[in-house]
């Protein structure tokens, strides 16, 4: 994604599809993180689209921060982005994605003569238990992310069946 330097869709099923093979084979966790700006629309509409720009650059740089190399990030949509965990079990992501979601709560958007704060709602599934596809494994990770915005935003739930 030429904005935010994060993989696009396309590119992310790809290379998340290679990793979900590896887990498969090797008998490996791999979770799915499903992440939304908190009402991103009103940060557009109050502010403009420059800034929901730098917030959208800002939330993906938090991210990449505060994952490891070999997890695959990617935006997925307009304000949302998601993130493959290697290797990593739900109770593991939901660790992982609590400290995303802390980092970003704790920063300072600078964006233009605009400092903002911005938050997250992030959704959990993982491989093999919640879906044995990607597409299932981001659907219920998207599941879970609504879970978490309907009860009340800036939070994280793991997909429950």
């Amino acid at each position: 994604d030429s904005l935010t330097h994060v993989f696009t869709r396309g590119y992310w099923f790809q290379r998340c599809n290679e990793e979900l093979e590896r887990s498969q084979k090797f008998n490996y966790n791999l979770t799915c993180l499903m992440i939304d700006i908190d009402k991103f629309k009103d940060i557009n509409d109050t502010y403009g689209h420059l800034v929901g720009d730098a917030v959208l650059v800002a939330v993906a740089r938090v991210v990449k921060d505060n994952i490891r190399q070999i997890d695959i990030q990617g935006k997925y949509g307009g304000e949302e982005f998601c993130v493959i965990l290697s290797e990593t079990d739900v109770q593991d992501a939901q660790f992982v994605a609590e400290r995303i979601r802390q980092a970003l709560q704790d920063t300072s958007v600078q964006a233009y003569d605009e400092t903002l704060r911005v938050t997250i709602s992030i959704g959990i599934a993982g491989f093999p238990n919640d879906s044995q596809d990607l597409t299932g494994l981001v659907d219920k990770a998207d599941q879970a992310l609504y879970r978490a915005k309907e009860t009340g935003r800036n939070r994280v739930c793991a997909y429950k069946k």
